[in-house]
């Protein structure tokens, strides 16, 4: 995989996920917007060679991680390093063992694909948010913080960030050429 290309384009994704979150967000009680960095997360996952799928979601979710302010926090404190790059780890994964029941380079299939390992991710996650307030991690539990309510949240998420990566898939799947997916590190074929 061509680890520069990646990192301009998870740049881009990055910017889009702060920047069109006011603007493509849905405007309710729970405040829905997509997970531009999940697409991309399992876009990689899909085509790149498995020794790369790891680092490369392990990096999404780093910077997933970094974009995330906990409810209830009014002093704005900052992230809690580690739930969400579990969760992409954990979708990394999950992807490796599904992509195989798939044709990878369909846009129907990354869209069915950020659904699933996007269940994946987020009850990972949210199980770690969660268990953060157990007694045994000597921990203060977040305020505020309901995981069925995340749960919800979450799930209503993965819908618009599956509706959205029909059109984002159409652009990827064109761009597999410059990421350089056909050759692993030993030039072994991806697929």
């Amino acid at each position: 995989m061509n680890w520069l290309v990646f990192a301009i384009t998870s740049y881009i994704f990055l910017l889009m996920q702060v920047g069109l979150t006011s603007l493509m967000g849905i405007p309710d009680a729970q405040g829905v917007s997509p997970d531009f960095l999940l697409i991309l997360a399992v876009y990689i996952g899909l085509l790149a060679p498995a020794k790369t799928v790891a680092w490369g979601m392990l990096a999404l979710g780093l910077l997933a991680n970094l974009l995330i302010l906990l409810p209830g926090d009014p002093a704005h404190t900052g992230p809690i390093l580690g739930p969400e790059t579990l969760g992409y780890l954990a979708g990394a994964f999950a992807i490796l063992q599904l992509r195989t029941l798939v044709f990878r380079e369909s846009v129907f299939s990354l869209v069915i694909m950020v659904f699933v390992v996007g269940i994946f991710i987020q009850l990972v996650t949210v199980f770690l948010y969660s268990a953060r307030g157990l007694p045994i991690f000597l921990n203060d539990p977040i305020p505020n913080w309901s995981a069925s309510d995340q749960l919800v949240h979450r799930f209503l998420e993965l819908l618009y960030s599956a509706l959205i990566a029909i059109p984002l898939g159409l652009i990827l799947i064109r761009l597999r050429h410059a990421f350089n997916f056909t050759a692993g590190p030993r030039g072994e074929r991806a697929y």
